[in-house]
């Protein structure tokens, strides 16, 4: 019996100091820690994970290196300014997911974007990031205010048809709320493999920046250490969610999406919670003039294989006076914008093509010209 033990005992020494030498090969080899999305000095990791620890996340490492107007700076990860405030300028924040972000990275829509501000003498911040939705803006703006004294005049809120889902899967677990229920932030994933997770970069950066012997041991170190947390959450999840739907947590385009195809009543309450919740505390800023929402359908709504639409949803909300609901659903069922050939190829999420995206800049501000008074 005691022979049966120490064999067993130095069988698994063998087999992990195997598999630990193949791991470390890969890595080593491979160089399995370069990675666009890495961050180029420590003062840029610590910014980053600061506010990703308040607000889920922020945008990404890589695009930044493909700005070709002017240098780019830690705020670039939290918000942008296109054009400075000023005193005797109407000054804009544009809030939002990808829809926004886009404003910033894509050359011939923020060159679109870039007439507009010029043309109408504004000032113009925009806060787009990728996935967020009511609550991270939220969060967002609370931010932007009181570390950085950000006081617009109108708010731009661009609420996507994902914004649902983004709620629902990505957001509502890592909520940690205030006493009154308001969320007060949000929890950012930590070596859960989910879509937004980023954790990997920060600590590739971390041992890149900081270590300066023995890297691909740290890596390699790392590499067990981040399996050890992904692999209990994904069993965690089986327990809880069978495993059909154990992978759920990640929180892939597809989870977001089923709640396009059917949503509950249950479901549907927790986003118009939310979304009330961020609203009326835009409203509750007096120095805010007016809080234009901006909703669009993707090209499955236009094709009616979605039943559930964003733009409904907000017009069962409570909207203050000082909101104007700037729905396309409306404009483009009154032939007022294109409906043909304005998506980009091949994309589920429904992002506008660059030339459509331009023309949708266009009539956003149109309206807010003929509407912010």
């Amino acid at each position: 019996m005691k022979k049966n033990i120490i064999l067993i005992f130095f069988s698994f020494i063998f087999a992990f100091a195997l598999i630990y030498s193949l791991v470390f090969s890969w890595v080593f080899i491979l160089e399995k820690y370069k990675d666009k999305n890495n961050f180029p000095n420590i003062d840029s990791l610590n910014f980053h994970e600061k506010y990703s620890n308040q607000i889920h996340h922020l945008r990404g490492n890589n695009w930044f290196k493909d700005k070709k107007y002017g240098k780019w700076k830690n705020e670039d990860y939290l918000f942008s300014s296109i054009s400075e405030f000023r005193d005797r300028s109407d000054n804009f924040l544009i809030q939002g997911d990808s829809w926004a972000e886009y404003m910033v990275f894509k050359d011939k829509i923020y060159k679109g974007l870039m007439e507009e501000v010029k043309n109408r003498d504004i000032g113009l911040i925009n806060g787009g990031t990728s996935s967020f939705s009511p609550s991270p803006m939220k969060v967002q703006y609370e931010i932007l205010e009181r570390q950085y004294k950000i006081k617009p005049d109108f708010v731009i809120s661009i609420i996507d048809q994902t914004d649902i889902g983004d709620e629902l899967c990505r957001y509502k677990h890592n909520i940690i709320e205030n006493d009154n229920g308001t969320v007060q932030s949000i929890r950012r994933e930590i070596n859960t493999g989910a879509v937004m997770d980023i954790s990997k970069h920060y600590n590739f950066s971390k041992i890149l920046l900081e270590k300066k012997k023995f890297i691909n041991f740290h890596i390699t170190n790392y590499y067990f250490y981040k399996t050890f947390h992904e692999v209990k959450t994904r069993i965690l999840n089986i327990t809880k969610f069978g495993f059909k739907n154990g992978g759920n947590y990640k929180c892939g385009f597809q989870q977001i999406q089923k709640y396009l195809i059917n949503i509950n009543n249950r479901e549907k309450e927790y986003f118009k919670k939310r979304t009330q919740e961020y609203l009326d505390y835009l409203v509750s800023k007096k120095y805010l003039k007016k809080i234009f929402i901006v909703t669009f359908p993707h090209k499955n709504h236009l094709e009616r294989n979605y039943k559930i639409n964003v733009s409904n949803i907000i017009n069962e909300l409570n909207l203050s006076s000082k909101i104007v609901h700037i729905d396309f659903n409306e404009i483009i069922k009154n032939n007022q914008f294109e409906k043909e050939n304005i998506y980009e190829l091949n994309d589920p999420a429904s992002h506008l093509n660059e030339e459509a995206y331009v023309l949708y800049i266009k009539k956003i501000f149109k309206i807010i010209r003929e509407k912010k008074n």
